[in-house]
C-alpha cells in the first residue's frame, strides 16, 4: 500500500489540534551500584527525516516523553503522568518499568540515541534491585516500589516477572552480562511453582498481616504473558522445564479456542479484543520457538500436527480480530479504534500484535498480509487524537513534560505510560514498511 506522507501530516495536524483541543479544552477550568556494561557495537543513526515523517516525529516525541518518566535518584519509571495537575504518583512499578525499558531499546536499534545506550546499567540495576531473592517468593519481583516512606510493596503479580523476563532477557543478549540472565531464571522458576495442574497461572502471590495470599482466578492476559516468556527463555537457556511449562499453557489456550471460539474473556474481563490478542501474541512466540516443520525431526513433547494447529489459531484469531476494528463509521472520534477497546493503551496493544502479525505473515510466506499493515495504519490514526503535541498542550500547566505522552482517553486526560509503550512498539515496527 502506498502511504500519502502529506495526507499522513495534515491527519496528525487536524488530529492534535481537534482530537486533542476540542476535548481538552472543555476541561481548562479543571486545572488545577550499577553492573558493569561492556562495550557494543551501536546502530547507526536512522536515515528517516523526523521533520518529513510525522510518524518519525512522533516516535522521538513518544521516545522524549518516556526518558522524562523515569526518578532521577531510583532509576525506575512511573506507571502515570497527571498531565492536567502536573504531578506523578509517588510509586515506581516494576512492570511499566520493564514496558518502558523494553521500548527504549527497541527504540535505541531505530534511532541509536547514546543516551539510551548509557542508561542500560542504570536500569538494569533498577529490575535487579526489585527482584525478591529469599523465601516463598524468591525470583518474584516485588509489584511496585513507594517513595514516601520509601518501600518495596509486598505484591508478587505473574505478569511483572513475565515482562521484567522479557527485558532482562533483551539486555543479557545486547551486552552479555550474565546478572540478567540469572535474574530471568530464578524468575522464570518462581512462575514454574505458580502453575496450576491445569496449566493456568495463579494470578499472584501478595503477604498481608502474617499470611500469603494466591489470586486463583484466570487471567489470560497474565497466562499470555507468562507463556510468551516462558517461550523466550527457553530459546535463550534451552532448559526443557521452560518449554514444558509454556507448553502447558499452549494446550490450555488450544482448548479455550476450541471451545469458546477466538473471541475470549476469563475471570477478570468479558470476553474482549485485548485479551484475546494476547492469546495469538503469546502461541506466535511458543510458535517461534519450535515451530516443527515439516521434515524436521519432532520433538516428541510438541508433535507438528499440534505446531500445524498452533499456527492455524495464531492467523485464523488474528484476522477475526481485524474484523472486530472500526473502519466502517464516520466518526473520526471512533474510526480506526477496536470494538470494545476504549483505551488508548488497549488500541496501543492492539496496534503492537498487528504489526507482529504482519511481519509473521510476510515470513510465513501468507496471503493478505496487507490486511494488517492497513489495520495498524488505521489505529495509529485514532492514536494521533490522543497524542499530546505542542498545538494541543498550550493550556497544560506544563506542556513540555506532556508533549509525547498520549492520554488515556476522551474524558481522562492523564498518561498510563503502558498506552506510549505499544503505540511506539508499534510505530517502530511498521516505519520502515510503510515507507516500502
Amino acid at each position: 500500500m502506498d502511504v500519502n506522507w502529506k495526507y499522513l501530516l495534515i491527519t496528525f495536524v487536524l488530529a492534535a489540534i481537534v482530537g486533542g483541543g476540542t476535548f481538552w479544552f472543555s476541561r481548562v477550568g479543571e486545572l488545577p551500584a550499577a553492573v558493569n556494561l561492556p562495550e557494543i557495537q551501536k546502530p547507526k543513526e536512522t536515515e528517516i527525516a523526523k521533520e518529513e515523517n510525522p510518524l518519525a516525529r512522533a516516535v522521538e516525541q513518544g521516545k522524549e516523553f518516556l526518558l522524562r518518566m523515569e526518578d532521577e535518584e531510583k532509576h525506575g519509571f512511573h506507571k502515570y503522568y497527571y498531565a492536567l495537575e502536573d504531578r506523578f504518583e509517588e510509586r515506581l512499578h516494576t512492570v511499566y518499568s520493564a514496558s518502558i525499558i523494553y521500548t527504549l531499546l527497541k527504540i535505541y536499534d531505530f534511532d541509536g540515541d547514546e543516551r539510551i545506550f548509557k542508561k542500560f546499567p542504570q536500569w538494569g540495576e533498577f529490575l535487579l534491585s526489585m527482584q525478591n531473592k529469599t523465601g516463598k517468593a524468591e525470583g518474584a519481583f516485588h509489584y511496585s516500589l513507594y517513595l514516601s516512606p520509601e518501600e518495596k510493596e509486598e505484591k508478587f503479580v505473574v505478569g511483572t516477572a513475565a515482562l521484567s523476563i522479557f527485558t532482562l532477557l533483551d539486555l543479557y543478549e545486547r551486552t552479555e552480562t550474565p546478572e540478567y540472565l540469572e535474574s530471568a531464571k530464578l524468575a522464570g522458576d518462581w512462575l514454574l511453582g505458580m502453575q496450576q495442574d491445569n496449566g493456568i497461572m495463579k494470578a499472584y502471590q501478595r503477604y498481608e498481616e502474617g499470611k500469603w495470599y494466591y489470586g486463583t482466578q484466570e487471567s489470560l492476559l497474565y497466562n499470555g504473558q507468562v507463556l510468551a516468556a516462558l517461550s523466550r527463555l527457553y530459546q535463550v537457556t534451552q532448559e526443557e522445564k521452560y518449554f514444558n511449562s509454556a507448553e502447558k499453557i499452549a494446550k490450555h489456550f488450544e482448548k479455550r479456542v476450541e471451545e469458546d471460539g477466538c473471541f475470549l474473556g476469563d475471570e477478570y474481563r468479558s470476553a474482549n479484543p485485548i485479551s484475546s490478542a494476547w492469546v495469538v501474541m503469546a502461541l506466535l512466540d511458543f510458535y517461534k520457538v519450535d515451530p516443527a516443520e515439516e521434515g524436521d525431526e519432532l520433538r516428541s513433547s510438541s508433535p507438528f500436527a499440534d505446531a500445524r494447529v498452533h499456527k492455524e489459531i495464531i492467523f485464523n484469531c488474528s484476522r477475526e480480530l481485524i474484523k472486530r476494528q472500526m473502519t466502517e463509521t464516520a466518526d473520526p472520534l471512533y474510526q480506526g479504534r477496536w470494538n470494545l477497546a476504549f483505551s488508548t493503551s488497549g488500541n496501543g496493544w492492539l496496534a503492537e500484535v498487528m504489526m507482529e502479525m504482519y511481519h509473521f505473515c510476510e515470513r510465513e510466506n501468507m496471503t493478505a498480509c496487507q490486511d494488517y499493515k492497513t489495520a495498524v495504519i488505521k489505529v495509529i490514526d485514532w492514536l494521533m487524537q490522543f497524542t499530546y503535541s505542542e498545538e494541543n498542550s498550550i493550556a497544560l500547566p506544563n506542556p513540555k513534560l506532556a508533549i509525547g505522552g498520549i492520554f488515556w482517553d476522551y474524558n481522562n486526560k492523564y498518561v498510563r505510560t503502558d498506552s506510549v509503550c505499544h503505540a511506539l512498539n508499534s510505530y517502530v515496527g511498521i516505519i520502515g514498511y510503510m515507507l516500502q
